[in-house]
């Protein structure tokens, strides 16, 4: 990681490290969900088990800025991009010991992503649509050459 450039001593590095992890995924969990997009998730646990809980904000409630939302998604999802990449990182470079703090940084980014994709009916349906145009394309690619092979077949054979 990048923080050997400063201190050299792992174990004040990985605490740093995980300190601001672990204020980031508060922050986006508790502040920037709530507020950029109207979003929260949560866990309950009592004697009987857990329960996962998602909200959104009613409709019309308040009016969001889109460009908000944008830069929120985008963040969110650069931040699992930049540990992944990072942990490939120490991976290449045989770091194993540093390996810890990209693999922490994944799992609290991806649970915020997963959480907020969950609570979000926006992002369901932009990824529904998403699937079905694709499905589509592919449906429509796979009929017109499959259609085009039959027919380029039969006029290649009558020729000749």
């Amino acid at each position: 990681l990048l923080c050997t450039f400063f201190i050299k001593g792992f174990v004040i590095n990985f605490v740093i490290s995980i300190v601001l992890i672990a204020l980031d995924f508060w922050t986006v969990k508790n502040v920037t969900g709530r507020k950029l997009v109207g979003l929260r998730w949560w866990n309950e646990a009592d004697d009987s088990g857990s329960a996962w809980r998602f909200e959104a904000a009613p409709e019309g409630s308040r009016t969001y800025n889109p460009s908000e939302k944008n830069l929120f998604w985008i963040a969110l999802v650069g931040n699992c991009a930049v540990w992944v990449a990072l942990g490939f990182m120490e991976l290449f470079r045989l770091k194993f010991d540093y390996l810890i703090i990209p693999i922490i940084g994944t799992i609290l980014g991806s649970s915020n992503l997963v959480g907020y994709f969950k609570c979000s009916r926006e992002a369901k349906d932009q990824l529904q649509s998403m699937t079905s145009s694709i499905m589509t394309s592919a449906a429509t690619s796979y009929a017109t050459s499959a259609t085009q092979s039959m027919l380029g077949g039969g006029a290649s054979s009558a020729r000749v």
